[in-house]
């Protein structure tokens, strides 16, 4: 029964990614902050969105000296682009979360290919949406406002008087 055990301990193991593999390919992405409640969840974002962040943080770091902080990768419930391994919830900061405007960082994550991006102006610390939905024609971009509601990114421009 022991040989069972070692071979289904095996085989799971081999199921995951090595930790030197994970490291080597994504060493700009704060892996221990890639969880779901409480758990390590990184076998469950997608390569390509694991590969873009990865860029986009290697570049905060070296152009704008900007760390990072992920609030959320990878959900099993709701909708939308985190049950599929495609989405982070992100905030840059320089010394502290909330230290770098929110539409810096938009305007910053606008410089790579996201399917979509989300401003999020009133969180504890104000930071960004990014995904990598597939077959769309155009990059999904909108903001959610302080009664919790989603508009386009044109609203927040009048209403702030910003370009994105």
């Amino acid at each position: 029964m022991f040989w069972l055990f070692r071979k289904i301990k095996a085989w799971l193991m081999n199921e995951k990614r090595p930790v030197k593999e994970i490291v080597n390919r994504w060493p700009h992405v704060r892996l221990d902050q890639i969880e779901y409640e409480g758990n390590p969840c990184i076998d469950m974002m997608t390569e390509d969105t694991l590969d873009l962040l990865n860029t986009m943080c290697r570049d905060a770091e070296r152009h704008n000296d900007w760390l990072h902080r992920i609030n959320s990768s990878y959900r099993a419930k709701g909708s939308g682009q985190h049950p599929l391994g495609r989405a982070w919830d992100i905030v840059f900061f320089i010394l502290e979360p909330g230290d770098v405007d929110v539409w810096e960082q938009y305007r910053f994550a606008q410089k790579y290919p996201w399917g979509g991006i989300g401003a999020y102006p009133f969180w504890d610390a104000p930071g960004i949406h990014c995904d990598t939905r597939q077959d769309w024609d155009h990059i999904a971009t909108w903001w959610r406002d302080n009664d919790k509601k989603y508009l386009g990114i044109a609203e927040a421009e009048s209403r702030f008087g910003i370009t994105v």
